[in-house]
């Protein structure tokens, strides 16, 4: 997790496992380790398949979240 006075907060996430309609990553820190739950900040993320339409799914991701 990082953070700077933009309010931005960028969260890395790890390939969990794939279910019917989407593709479920896992937060986890620098290390590539599950975050421990008094940490989260958001947790499981569930990613659409149709968004990987034709390539190849990630094994990682990072999402950046800012406020307005």
């Amino acid at each position: 997790m990082t953070k700077n006075l933009n309010a931005i907060s960028t969260v890395k996430f790890a390939l969990e496992r794939t279910t019917k309609g989407a593709i479920r990553y896992q937060e986890v820190d620098e290390k590539g380790e599950k975050v421990p739950a008094t940490a989260i900040e958001i947790g499981t993320l569930y990613v659409r398949k149709t968004m990987f339409d034709g390539r190849d799914v990630p094994e990682r991701l990072v999402v950046q979240i800012s406020t307005q």
